[in-house]
C-alpha cells in the first residue's frame, strides 16, 4: 500500500509549525500506524532529515501515549482503538493521511508530534480518574 502523509512538523514549542508531505510505499496492510511511521523515519534517516517525533511506550494499546489526531479523528478512524493499535488496513491505498498531535491547551505541542502531557500524568499519578458534573 502507497501513502501520502501530511504530518504537522514544529521543530520546538516556540516555533511555528506547517503541515508537511510525505511518501511512504509498499507498506502492508498488516503494518500498525506507529510502524508505519517508523518506516517513514528510516526514510528521512537514509535522506539525512530530522526524523519525526512521535510519542510511544507500550505499543499494546494500554498507556496512550501514542495518541494523535488522524484525518481529524482522535486516534483514527476505527472506534475503541488507539493509534498503535491501528492498522494500514483501515486505509485505502493511495489514501493522504493528515496526522497532527492532539491540540488542546493543557497539551502544548513540544515537538512534532509530541505534546506536553504533564498535567494528565498528574491526573494519573493522583489516582488515574477525575470526576465532575456535566
Amino acid at each position: 500500500m502507497d501513502f501520502t502523509l501530511k504530518i504537522w512538523r514544529q521543530e520546538n514549542a516556540n516555533a511555528q509549525g506547517s503541515m508537511k508531505e510525505y511518501k511512504v510505499n509498499d507498506i502492508s496492510s498488516d503494518t500498525s500506524f506507529l510502524e508505519m511511521l517508523d518506516v517513514l523515519n528510516q526514510q528521512l534517516v537514509e535522506k539525512n532529515e530530522d526524523v519525526l517525533s512521535f510519542d510511544n511506550d507500550c505499543r499494546e494499546g494500554v498507556c496512550g501515549t501514542c495518541s494523535l489526531y488522524i484525518n481529524g479523528e482522535a486516534h483514527g478512524p476505527k472506534k475503541l482503538v488507539t493509534t498503535c493499535q491501528l492498522y494500514m488496513r483501515s486505509f485505502k491505498d493511495g489514501q493522504t493521511i493528515y496526522i497532527e498531535p492532539f491540540r488542546a491547551k493543557s497539551f502544548p505541542v513540544v515537538k512534532d508530534l509530541v505534546v506536553d502531557r504533564s498535567a494528565f500524568d498528574r491526573i494519573q499519578q493522583a489516582g488515574g480518574y477525575t470526576s465532575f458534573d456535566t
